[in-house]
């Protein structure tokens, strides 16, 4: 009995848990980021990337600074001379190398280092980028569903207004003083609202569908978005020295720029292979160790030492191929050049274009608040005068219509503006998502 009893009690219990709603969770523009970036496939790819590179630095370093060691073991099992299969502890040889390249003249250590150090920042500049990227689609997400949501409210509101318009036109058109035709209009409006908020209704469902996606959680989990818009922060015009800033700290125009001093490593090592090749380098060897209880060797010139150096003469045909090649590879770099050349004009232009974006967006939005102040009274005073006769039809109806269109486009100003920003400080080479 008390076993049941126990047992009906966590049911209940468990069927009372299942029946609460699930608080939805609360997120700023740069909480929604952090909880993206945590999921992220397309971030986790880029570290992997930048650990790679990681990883291939600190081995080009070791290759420049420290020899090359080699151990070998090696022993006969089966010969000519003794035809039967053996495996003899006397027969076993051994030997340790060591090769250093103290100098190459086209591709030598500090080459290599320099190489790999560039790599190395190269992968660093495509993470960095790789999160903006995510960052500004994670905002693109986020106020879809800010703006889907604050839709409903505004299609709410309007449908209320057009409910109460629609009851006083009835009233009014069964005392006398309003026509069938305003009846009609009010009615049709009326449904047109219903039809509003439903597609409002069903955009926040999409939206939220989205926002979930890049969270990597259930499609249908209710979330709460949070926004403070920055145009209280700014101040125009944006400051001159943006431009500086631009050029300097720019993610896209450091890897280019990163990239193009890899082209001119990777063209001078390709040039001065065609011409003649000086290589010098260092070496050391000794056999038969005496590793594992094996006797060891003779010292008597083991092991072996030396310095080496070391001149090639590649002529490919009466030189021809390889004044093609070095006249290619001059090519290649005069191209990188220009092209980053062309994205220094670009850039210029991107953050010039979007200060005078973001100078009008801030007036706008400036102007829409005051707008719909302004309408929003002048609308409830026209309801409260239609509702006792006073006011036209079409006057009340101009209002609302207005109020509608205002409010919705405060929306999307608070959207485009906060999107904007998060661009500009892109262009600027900062960290969105801090």
């Amino acid at each position: 009995m008390l076993l049941n009893l126990t047992t009906i009690c966590l049911a209940v219990s468990l069927a009372c848990a299942l029946s609460l709603p699930v608080e939805a969770e609360t997120f700023t523009p740069k909480s929604y980021i952090k909880a993206v970036f945590a999921v992220s496939p397309v971030i986790g790819g880029a570290e992997q990337s930048f650990e790679q590179a990681v990883s291939v630095y600190r081995s080009a370093i070791m290759d420049a600074v420290a020899p090359s060691f080699s151990l070998s073991l090696s022993n006969s099992l089966y010969d000519d001379q003794n035809t039967a299969l053996r495996f003899r502890k006397g027969d076993i040889g051994s030997s340790l190398s060591a090769s250093w390249n103290l100098y190459d003249s086209a591709l030598s250590p500090v080459i290599k280092v320099r190489k790999a150090r560039l790599d190395y920042e190269y992968a660093q500049l495509t993470l960095l980028i790789a999160k903006q990227s995510e960052a500004v689609s994670a905002l693109n997400r986020f106020y879809a569903l800010y703006s889907a949501k604050k839709r409903i409210e505004i299609a709410r509101m309007n449908l209320a207004s057009r409910e109460r318009q629609y009851k006083d036109t009835s009233e009014q058109y069964q005392s006398g003083t309003r026509s069938k035709t305003e009846q009609t209009q009010s009615e049709g409006d009326k449904l047109q609202s219903e039809l509003s908020l439903a597609q409002a209704e069903s955009a926040a469902r999409k939206a939220l569908l989205a926002f979930n996606e890049m969270l990597n959680t259930e499609p249908g989990k209710e979330q709460e978005t949070l926004v403070s818009t920055q145009s209280v922060n700014i101040a125009l015009p944006l400051p001159r020295d943006d431009m500086q800033k631009a050029l300097d700290g720019n993610f896209s125009l450091r890897r280019q720029k990163v990239s193009l001093e890899k082209t001119r490593l990777n063209t001078r090592s390709n040039i001065m292979s065609d011409y003649p090749r000086f290589r010098l380098d260092a070496s050391y060897n000794k056999s038969n160790l005496g590793l594992f209880g094996i006797p060891g060797g003779s010292w008597d010139g083991n092991p072996s030492y030396g310095l080496g150096m070391s001149l090639n003469f590649p002529f490919g045909f009466l030189g021809a191929q390889n004044y093609l090649d070095v006249k290619a590879q001059s090519n290649i770099l005069k191209s990188a050049e220009l092209g980053l050349a062309d994205a220094l004009r670009s850039l210029k232009t991107s953050v010039l274009t979007a200060q005078e974006n973001i100078a009008l967006q801030v007036k706008s939005l400036k102007l829409l608040e005051f707008q719909i102040k302004a309408q929003k009274g002048t609308t409830d005073m026209l309801l409260e005068e239609y509702s006792q006769g006073n006011a036209g039809f079409l006057e009340l109806d101009t209002a609302q219509t207005k109020l509608l269109d205002s409010s919705g486009n405060q929306i999307t100003a608070v959207n485009d503006l906060d999107i904007a920003l998060a661009n500009y400080r892109t262009l600027l080479g900062e960290k969105i998502w801090e």
